[in-house]
């Protein structure tokens, strides 16, 4: 089990999908992240690709996001980020999730402006970089977004980004941010 670190659902405890391809952030990284980002996910509508137990959306949530976008495409994962977002009692016009592959969640959403996206896909892919890029030219990034990329291998610095890196254990977590 992990936790909501802090906000409103603050201390209460989420569900782990049962698999071998969803390694939910753990706590301790979470907390790093969220400091990182300070109050960034205050009224920021977010989209958490590969949301896994939903546990980055649902912290941003907690931390008082308008609107968080939930994407995982397993099928068992989904039905446990939906337990959770049931389990925490989400306002409805809070979230919404998307049961399918990233790609196609990103073609559909081609109207919506996101200031926060998580982006921890499995290790294996290191696809965060083209999802930036991708997004970027869909017009999909907020002038003030903030793109948070967890992967284990050294993240890619990016044309018309800063990035900052930080590694916990195995984990390489960036920061994101459209040059100006």
């Amino acid at each position: 089990m992990i936790r909501i670190i802090a906000g409103i659902y603050k201390g209460r405890f989420l569900k782990i999908p049962n698999s071998k391809v969803t390694r939910p952030t753990m706590d301790k990284v979470r907390q790093a992240i969220f400091n990182i980002l300070h109050d960034k996910s205050i009224n920021a509508v977010t989209v958490d690709l590969f949301a896994g137990s939903g546990a980055m959306g649902l912290e941003a949530i907690s931390r008082g996001a308008k609107k968080v976008y939930f994407v995982d495409k397993d099928r068992g994962t989904f039905q446990v980020l939906k337990e959770n977002i049931q389990d925490l009692g989400v306002e409805p016009e809070k979230y919404e999730t998307f049961l399918g592959d990233y790609r196609v969640f990103i073609r559909r959403s081609s109207e919506l402006k996101f200031d926060l996206i998580f982006l921890d896909p499995p290790y294996k892919m290191n696809i965060n970089a083209n999802i930036i890029l991708d997004m970027k030219e869909r017009d999909q990034l907020a002038p003030e977004c903030i793109i948070v990329s967890e992967q284990d291998y050294p993240n890619k610095e990016i044309e018309g980004f800063e990035m900052k890196e930080y590694r916990y254990g195995q984990k390489h977590v960036a920061v994101y941010r459209k040059e100006n």
